[in-house]
């Protein structure tokens, strides 16, 4: 389905669909990606990757080769009718039950990562980071199946997350999450040279357990990559670690951001500027979403803190983050009926002027899935809604 339109007011948290406008509204042109499959369940949109042209979208419940072993999907853009069409579909030459291929992506150019982890706890064979490259166009094949040392039998799961930027893979594992029993995971960065991804470091953040289970959700741009350390159930202050490549080609920790706030610590990275979701933090446990920068001296600050217009109490603004340029995308509720319950979650706005972050508006199309996952290239936003209950969907916005 294409060209509905949704209307993004100026004003706070005020949003109207299906073509009712007010006054100081807006248009934004959202286009539903195609996906035949109308299976509840299927996880369609559970993670997303963008990147101009092209996209990528995990559908890590569908039943590809059995139940539950996941596919995923690429899109393009047609320039003359501006029309998304699926270009691709990825299923892993060793697809078996309970796979969940597709649980994360990410894109760069003419390669794609696609994780496989069917739980935080499963096996090394359950879990993996598969890398498919475009040999001619519109051909797109499995290259390479990646996994943790398998030396290292207590740092959890592959493929907590994946990156890629240009040349380099980078994925996490997930380390051990228990109660109690808290392990570090680790991030493994690979590097493509004469035509085989080889990997280049393993590493893990300095600090202690207290400060965080390394290994979550991770970043790479350029020179820099981020991974997450949540303290998950223990309910105390996680960190976000960065790493730098040096002269030597070599990588190294540049600084423990720590007092992160979260759960599942969400995060993305742009140039020398680092977005890190806490739907912990905030007035009432709102949530917010804070930005870091590198400055003339190589040390990373905080430069703005991002928080909702109504700060709704457990509101989870943050729980997803994306960044590029002079824009940013934060998840979170709009709404609140009573105590903690919240409905309606959607997709919050900010751009920047002068150096000064500034709300715009919401993306809301009135799911309760929405935002599952998202990311943001340019003006345009790609946006899953994954669903236990429901079959999954996902979505293209141009902002204006």
């Amino acid at each position: 389905m294409k060209g509905f339109l949704v209307y993004i007011s100026w004003r706070i948290t005020v949003l109207f669909v299906w073509g009712f406008s007010i006054a100081f509204c807006v248009e934004a042109q959202i286009t539903r990606l195609p996906y035949a499959d109308t299976t509840s369940g299927n996880y369609f949109g559970t993670s997303v990757a963008l990147d101009g042209k092209r996209a990528v979208v995990g559908a890590s419940g569908e039943r590809s080769c059995d139940a539950g072993s996941g596919a995923a999907y690429i899109y393009e853009v047609n320039d003359s009718t501006e029309s998304w069409m699926q270009v691709a579909r990825l299923v892993p030459q060793d697809c078996e039950k309970g796979l969940a291929f597709g649980k994360k992506v990410a894109i760069d150019g003419s390669v794609v990562l696609v994780a496989a982890s069917r739980e935080f706890f499963g096996d090394e064979h359950s879990n993996a980071v598969y890398v498919y490259e475009e040999i001619e166009p519109g051909k797109w094949i499995q290259t390479e199946r990646l996994t943790g040392d398998t030396r290292e039998q207590q740092e959890g799961a592959a493929g907590a997350d994946v990156a890629v930027y240009h040349d380099r893979a980078l994925f996490t594992t997930s380390g051990n999450l228990s109660p109690g029993n808290e392990i570090d995971g680790a991030a493994y960065i690979y590097k493509k040279n004469a035509g085989k991804w080889i990997l280049e470091q393993r590493l893990v953040g300095s600090g202690n357990i207290q400060r965080g289970v390394f290994g979550g959700n991770a970043a790479l741009y350029q020179n820099f990559l981020a991974v997450a350390s949540s303290s998950y159930f223990g309910r105390g202050a996680g960190s976000v670690y960065l790493f730098g490549l040096d002269q030597s080609g070599s990588w190294s920790e540049v600084a423990r951001l720590g007092g992160i706030q979260d759960f599942f610590i969400s995060l993305d990275l742009y140039e020398n500027e680092l977005i890190i979701g806490q739907a912990r933090s905030g007035s009432r446990e709102s949530g917010q979403a804070t930005l870091f920068a590198q400055d003339s001296t190589g040390v990373w600050e905080k430069t703005a803190t991002l928080e909702p217009p109504t700060p709704y109490r457990k509101g989870a603004f943050g729980t997803e983050v994306a960044i590029y340029e002079d824009r940013a995308l934060v998840v979170g509720y709009d709404e609140q009926l009573h105590l903690n319950y919240n409905v309606d979650r959607v997709v919050y706005i900010y751009a920047r002027d002068n150096d000064q972050w500034q709300y715009q508006g919401i993306i809301d199309i009135g799911e309760a899935a929405f935002g599952s996952s998202i990311d943001l290239h340019g003006n345009t936003a790609l946006i899953g809604a994954a669903s236990g209950v429901n079959a999954g969907k996902a979505y293209v916005v141009k902002i204006p």
